[in-house]
């Protein structure tokens, strides 16, 4: 079977199953969309079968625009990855680790890469560290999930600033708003609103006309079944108070067939965005080696590294081995969106639904399938 007919195959039965009421997905090849294929329905309460430009919301693959906005921002030297975070936003002046129930000040300043890479030691994901738990359920602070929360994306980061992170910058992968801080920071550095800038400066370029942080046409977006369903979801169709740059998007299988399309390799086989310059090879590169494994949830899992928004293959050699088929980059959002784009043979592939609880597997039954079919290119 191809890849098309694999991918199918998982999602009909989870459809039939109604683990999912419905998916769009995407198989990508040769910088070109070549197949496209949607299942079951947009929304089950209706029961309108999906359709093929379905936008959904894409949480935590809302880091990888922001990555490249930022990167596109370093190449402009607006930006640095080694500016200190106290730099652009005072707030963090005062930052400190929490440390066997006492603070204290961190061994070096926070610094934009930290914050990219996930290594900033800021919690207010699903797994935050223990020591730093209690923190942000005292203050009511978690990650952006689509509801009508009412504070800007200021002042989130403000309140942020208040708590102490949960291990030395750069010693722990630690999943949660770091990027949140980086979106009010490319807001700073560029004098403009965040979703202006991932518009102007990644989607435009790209030719991505439904990623942003609202929607035009909410009939268009696909629904979860209520079951499981974080309550008070929403549809935006008008720009939210909270930009979450970390997990307030919404896109389309198409547009990220778009995006895998716009990766190549360049002359000395290093992936990049020619249409966003050749500093996004950065975004392909393992940023974090030794780190891999660590934090209290290791999203990447074995083989992998992580980059400035991706999985990756891992750059440690120990960690590198635990998976030898670990030749991906990629990354998923909460509501078990998914894309991964094989880097020997180029070939790609998109998954978009809505469920939650289950992104992960998705995520992972994606990996599998691309794996198998591109065995022969690691061999």
């Amino acid at each position: 079977m191809d890849m098309m007919t694999d991918l199918l195959e998982v999602v009909t039965a989870d459809v039939d199953a109604r683990r999912i009421p419905g998916a769009v997905i995407a198989v990508t090849a040769g910088g070109s969309l070549i197949d496209l294929q949607t299942v079951g329905t947009i929304d089950p309460n209706s029961g309108r079968p999906m359709q093929e430009d379905a936008v959904f919301r894409i949480y935590s693959m809302t880091k990888v625009f922001t990555a490249l906005a930022a990167l596109t921002m370093v190449a402009e030297d607006r930006l640095r990855l080694d500016d200190p975070v106290a730099q652009w936003l005072p707030c963090f002046t005062g930052t400190r680790v929490e440390a066997a129930g006492a603070l204290r000040p961190p061994s070096r300043p926070l610094v934009v890469e930290d914050l990219m890479r996930q290594t900033a030691g800021i919690g207010g994901g699903y797994h935050t560290s223990a020591n730093t738990k209690p923190y942000y359920e005292h203050v009511e602070l978690r990650k952006y999930e689509h509801r009508t929360e009412s504070p800007t994306l200021d002042d989130v980061v403000r309140k942020l600033a208040t708590l102490p992170i949960a291990a030395d910058p750069g010693t722990v992968w630690e999943y949660g708003m770091a990027m949140d801080v980086l979106g009010r920071i490319l807001e700073i550095a560029d004098s403009r609103p965040l979703d202006e800038i991932i518009d102007q400066r990644v989607c435009r370029p790209l030719g991505l006309r439904d990623t942003g942080f609202s929607v035009q046409r909410p009939d268009r977006v696909a629904q979860p079944f209520t079951n499981g369903t974080p309550p008070g979801l929403v549809t935006h169709q008008e720009t939210p108070a909270w930009l979450s740059a970390g997990s307030g998007g919404y896109s389309t299988a198409i547009d990220f067939a778009k995006l895998l399309c716009a990766i190549a390799p360049d002359r000395d086989g290093e992936l990049f965005i020619p249409a966003l310059g050749p500093i996004t090879r950065e975004l392909f590169i393992d940023q974090i080696g030794p780190l891999a494994g660590s934090g209290p949830d290791y999203i990447p899992g074995k083989g992998y590294g992580f980059s400035y928004g991706l999985h990756v293959p891992s750059g440690d050699p120990t960690w590198a081995a635990q998976d030898p088929h670990a030749h991906t980059v990629g990354w998923l959002g909460r509501a078990a969106t998914s894309f991964v784009h094989d880097i020997p043979s180029g070939v790609g592939a998109i998954l978009m639904t809505q469920c939650y609880g289950r992104a992960v597997h998705y995520r992972d039954q994606v990996r599998t399938i691309v794996a198998r079919h591109q065995a022969s290119s690691w061999t």
